[in-house]
């Protein structure tokens, strides 16, 4: 009898110990899953301030990012990028990016290169750039520049943006003298008289237009069919590890949207918070829909399937991307209600 309660008490001891071996291997597991504090967010700045408008600035600046990050123990580190869309598929590509914003021209691109995103949500068809020309130019016409030096960042959706004005009166890329230049770049080539024209959005047109010192050729508020979208991407290796955080930073940009839609003034605040004059902000967005969608739409997935065969017509990639299987709505499926 001893003897068997001895053997009881010795296999109970064995059993005791592989629980809390068990035990202490899960809470090891489960530090090494949180061991993340910090994601590196990067976005476009365009105008080389830092500064972020519109849905993004808002979930920032509000703290509403951070604050469903905290949750978790984790930092957010926004990394402006003026080189935009290639600058950012770079450090995404040399894992130094886990999440980032930018059009969805250098994102197919990124894509198709080989770096391995997911696409976790969207700002929505509002990607927008004219085509404008100094105030005293003698083009009055698309067609008019033909020859002429015409300035926009190759990769990026502004480039998209010029080969479809052009093609629309039946010019190529072929007929003008195309210089690469970012958007900040492209801007003081234009003041300075480097270049006889650009293809810029954003807060750029509207300062350039607005002093009037340049004018519109093709003015984007009338042609919304050559519109693009903002991608939100993720690194998959580290969404996959971490997709706490993704959640994390979707809560913020739903909070974000629905402070924008829930007070008209938001966007307007956001982009003076920023160092945009209000008249930009009107001249460019008169209808206040600077709004991201966050949600993928079919809308959008139409247009990223035109960019894809844009691209590849112009040799831009080489590789077909799939756009339904790059997107990963499972994050924002998870938020969306919150």
């Amino acid at each position: 009898m001893k003897k068997r309660l001895l053997g009881v008490i010795a296999i109970l001891g064995i059993f005791t110990l592989n629980i809390i071996a068990c035990g202490s291997n899960k809470k090891a597991e489960i530090k090494e899953k949180s061991s993340v504090d910090t994601v590196k967010f990067g976005f476009v700045d365009a105008t080389g301030t830092g500064q972020i408008t519109g849905t993004l600035g808002i979930a920032k600046d509000k703290g509403y990012i951070d604050e469903e990050l905290s949750k978790i123990n984790v930092k957010a580190e926004f990394v402006p990028m003026t080189g935009a869309g290639p600058a950012i598929n770079e450090s995404l590509a040399g894992g130094n990016l886990d999440v980032a914003n930018l059009g969805d021209v250098p994102a197919v691109i990124g894509k198709a290169a080989g770096i391995d995103t997911e696409l976790i949500a969207t700002s929505g068809l509002r990607n927008a750039a004219s085509l404008i020309v100094p105030k005293n130019s003698n083009i009055n016409s698309v067609k008019d520049v033909k020859g002429k030096k015409i300035a926009t960042q190759k990769g990026a959706y502004m480039h998209e943006v010029l080969l479809n004005i052009l093609q629309n009166d039946g010019l190529t890329i072929n007929d003008i003298q195309f210089v690469n230049m970012n958007s900040q770049n492209s801007a003081d080539a234009l003041t300075s008289g480097n270049v006889d024209g650009i293809v810029i959005g954003g807060v750029s047109l509207g300062k350039l237009v607005l002093s009037g010192y340049a004018k519109e050729i093709v003015d984007y508020r009338q042609n919304p069919q050559w519109n693009t979208s903002s991608y939100y991407v993720a690194r998959t290796e580290f969404a996959k590890q971490n997709p706490e955080i993704i959640k994390a930073i979707l809560k913020g940009l739903v909070r974000a949207k629905k402070l924008s839609e829930e007070d008209e003034q938001a966007n307007l605040q956001q982009w003076v918070k920023a160092g945009n004059s209000e008249e930009t902000y009107k001249y460019l967005y008169p209808k206040n829909d600077y709004v991201d969608d966050i949600a993928i739409s079919d809308e959008v997935i139409n247009s990223g399937k035109s960019t894809v065969e844009f691209l590849k017509k112009n040799d831009l990639i080489k590789n077909d991307i799939d756009i339904n299987k790059w997107i990963n709505t499972s994050y924002y499926d998870a938020v969306k209600n919150n």
